[in-house]
């Protein structure tokens, strides 16, 4: 799966956290990871901490009842949905407005 990556600095953590649970194998919660697995990230606690809590809230990292985290594929997939239908609001209604006004100004002339 080829992915365009971010530079910023949330973005870096994201893809390290997520990259440690797909190496760890973690993609289900019989399969799932503790916080200690990323203790090697370059990253503080602090970040770690909000970046893994950041995925779950979005659907991307589940977490088990026994504090295990794992990817989970359809979140990301559901929230690139999200993402991509935001995108299209965004270029689609000034583009729709932008005919609009050209349509109202070509009747009215």
């Amino acid at each position: 799966m080829s992915r365009r990556r971010g530079t910023s600095a949330k973005a870096t953590a994201a893809t390290m956290v997520l990259d440690i649970l797909k190496k760890r194998g973690a993609y289900s919660p019989e399969k799932a990871i503790p916080v200690a697995a990323f203790k090697d990230l370059k990253l503080t606690t602090t970040t770690i901490s909000y970046t893994i809590s950041n995925l779950v809230e979005q659907g991307v990292v589940g977490h088990t009842e026994n504090d295990l985290y794992y990817y989970d594929e359809e979140g990301y997939n559901r929230l690139s949905k999200r993402v991509f239908r935001g995108y299209a609001v965004i270029l689609i209604v000034p583009i729709v407005a932008i005919l609009v006004v050209f349509a109202i100004q070509k009747f009215m002339a």
